[in-house]
Parts: structure tokens; sequence; C-alpha cells
């Protein structure tokens, strides 16, 4: 029996020790963590329970650019993280380079956020079209194509078209320094409003925005073509309340969105409501919903000006009335503004109170929502491209 006993634990080491392992090698016996198991499970229900496509969010520095887009790396990083919650793959590219846009491409992501219009290349003052960049690798973004974003860039441009489609918006013109020698020489009587053709924001627009002398039209002409280095346009003063209209567009669904507010700018020294730059900085102004009949007269005519810039999936029209109360199409906002708590976008977004009337409006939504909607309507598109190829 002794032997026995002897020769069955020896049995066992040899064992071991043929595969190179000892009683010392092998330690203690582990036990599963039954905590770590429940938390590797609930990560893998997670991930599995999240979509499967790859979004790629694409971002660039717009801190001195006229056109800033979503706005600052930071407001793009929000899109990012809400985004992480829903897809299983979001990667986060801020575009320094063409090399950077390459690498994306190789990586062959199912959607791309576009969260400005286009890269521009300091060295030799280039832009690199985000959406042209794209479409020529076949990758789907978000929102429109260059035809369209070229309506956001350029003020007058828009407005050509909004008057060709019949839509109101105020009478205009474009100037540069010294092309009107007197008063009387200018299209349109003053007062005037002179902004940037091409700026956004409220950059360029300030208290003396509002011109009603020669001599002052003079002074800002020549302040915003030095400042800008393109001509200006200038516009009958619209006295009227001022409002911005929100969009989302599903063609897949046949249902559009839309979210009108009013934003109500405190008076400026002069008695002016004038949204320029620093008004906006300040964040003063107060957004409200507004009721009929004021709400279908301004949804109709955003409505009309959305379709006829051909603008796709989401975007901003702003709109003013005029002396007798008619609304009149001021500018689009085709990549608008999305910084949480301050950009009108997703400030419209969260006010709306699901009531309907003659267009189809959502619930309030949070800034999450709004850049989760963005992604969805982007898919959709793919979705249709789909079925009619």
């Amino acid at each position: 029996m002794t032997e026995q006993r002897k020769n069955g634990p020896m049995t066992e080491r040899t064992d071991l020790a043929k595969i190179g392992l000892t009683a010392e090698l092998i330690g203690p016996l582990q036990f599963p963590n039954p905590i770590a198991n429940n938390n590797h499970r609930q990560n893998l229900q997670e991930h599995s329970s999240k979509l499967q496509n790859h979004i790629a969010v694409v971002a660039t520095n717009t801190h001195d650019l006229k056109e800033t887009g979503f706005g600052s790396i930071e407001t793009c990083r929000f899109f990012y993280d809400a985004l992480k919650e829903k897809y299983q793959t979001v990667t986060f590219h801020e575009i320094s380079s063409i090399s950077s846009l390459n690498d994306i491409v190789t990586s062959k992501p199912d959607l791309v956020v576009l969260c400005s219009k286009y890269f521009l290349d300091v060295s030799n003052n280039t832009k690199t079209w985000f959406s042209d960049y794209f479409s020529e690798h076949a990758i789907a973004f978000t929102g429109s194509d260059r035809n369209s974003l070229e309506f956001d860039s350029n003020k007058g441009k828009a407005k050509t078209a909004i008057q060709n489609h019949g839509i109101a918006t105020a009478k205009f013109f474009q100037a540069c320094p010294g092309q009107f020698e007197t008063e009387d020489k200018l299209p349109l009587f003053l007062p005037l409003f002179v902004k940037p053709i091409d700026a956004a924001n409220g950059n360029g627009i300030d208290e003396n925005s509002i011109v009603r002398d020669f001599e002052s039209y003079q002074s800002k002409v020549k302040e915003l073509f030095e400042s800008y280095g393109a001509d200006v346009l200038v516009e009958e003063v619209l006295p009227g309340r001022e409002f911005t209209v929100a969009i989302f567009d599903d063609p897949e669904t046949d249902s559009r969105s839309i979210m009108p507010v009013e934003i109500i700018v405190p008076k400026n020294e002069k008695g002016d409501r004038i949204l320029g730059c620093a008004a906006k900085q300040k964040n003063h102004e107060l957004l409200r919903t507004i009721t009929e009949p004021t709400l279908s007269a301004v949804s109709e005519l955003a409505g009309s000006a959305f379709t006829a810039l051909g603008v796709k999936s989401f975007g901003r029209i702003d709109i003013k009335l005029d002396a007798e109360g008619n609304p009149n199409f001021l500018e689009a906002n085709l990549v608008p503004g999305m910084t949480p708590d301050s950009s009108y976008f997703p400030r419209a977004c969260s006010l709306q109170t699901g009531s309907k009337s003659k267009t189809n409006r959502l619930s309030a939504m949070t800034h999450s929502e709004v850049a989760l909607k963005i992604v969805e309507l982007g898919l959709n598109r793919i979705n249709i491209l789909q079925q009619v190829g």
C-alpha cells in the first residue's frame, strides 16, 4: 500500500516533467472571476448591439478660416463621441494634408461625416473639397455635394438661384471699392446692408453693416474688400423679425422635418438688431419657437429654398421678414455650426415640441441625437443608391 501511494505521485510528477512543467511552475489553481466574466459578457453584448458600419469623422482646423463648418475640433469630437455609442467602428481624422485623406480612402469607411467643406493648403492657398475628393473615390459622405455647397460659400450665387426659382429675397447687388462714384449711381437706395459674400458665423458683420449715407457705404465696402479679398454683397435692409430653420430631409422615407425658430438679438448702440460676429460670440441672442401664421409661411419658404438649392439630407436656411411681414431668404448654411449650446442648428432642434402643422416636425432632440440623425440620413442615401443600381 505504501509503495502504491508513493508510485502514484511520482508517476504524475514524471508525466509533468515530460512536458516541461513542475508543480512549482503550475502554481495555485485559478478560478474564474465572476465579476470580470460578467463585464466581459456585457462588453460583448454592447458591441454586438451596435451597428456594424464604419463611420469616419473628417475635420480640419478652421480657426483662421472665413468658413468654419461644424466648428472647432472639439465640437467635431462631440460628434465622434456620440457616434461611438451606436456604431462599432468610428474613426476620427483631423486633416492636415492630402495624405491624411488617402489614409481614409484606404480604410474604406461606409460613410464619411464631413465637418467642414474643404481642406485649405495654406502653402499654396488651394482648396481640396472633401465632397469632390470622396466622390472621386466612390465613398459616401454626409450632406450636400459641391454644386450645392457653393451656394453656402457664395451668398450672391445663392440669392441669384433663389430669385430664379421665384422665391422672395431682398434686392441686392455685388460691389467693389470705387465701382460707384456717387450715391445716385447706386443700384438701390440707401439705407443698405453690406456684408461679405463668402464668410460665415457673422464674420464681417457689425454695427456699421447698415449704411445710411454714401460715405459709410464706401467705407464699409472698402473695409470688407480689403479684409476678405472679394466683392461684397449689398442688400436692401429687411426691418422685420429674423428666423433660422433647421431641416432634415430623408428621400428614403419621403419625409422632411422643418424646424424654425426666431432669433431675437439685443439692440446695439445705434438701435439696430444686427446678428454679427460679436453678437454671436456673446451668445446673448434669444431663440424661441414661433406660431401660426408665421410658422407656416417661414417653413414653406425654407423648404422651397432647400429644394431650389439642391440641398441633401440637412441644412439651415436663414430668413427675415420685410416691412410687410413677408418672409425673405437670407442665406443657406449647408455645413452649419454644431457647437452645443450656441450653434443655431442644434438649438433649433432642441426647441421643437413635436407639434404638427403643415410641416412634418420632430420632437426635441439632444446634440447626440442630431449627430446620429445626420449619419442615419447619410446611410439612407446609400440604400437609395443601391436600390437604384
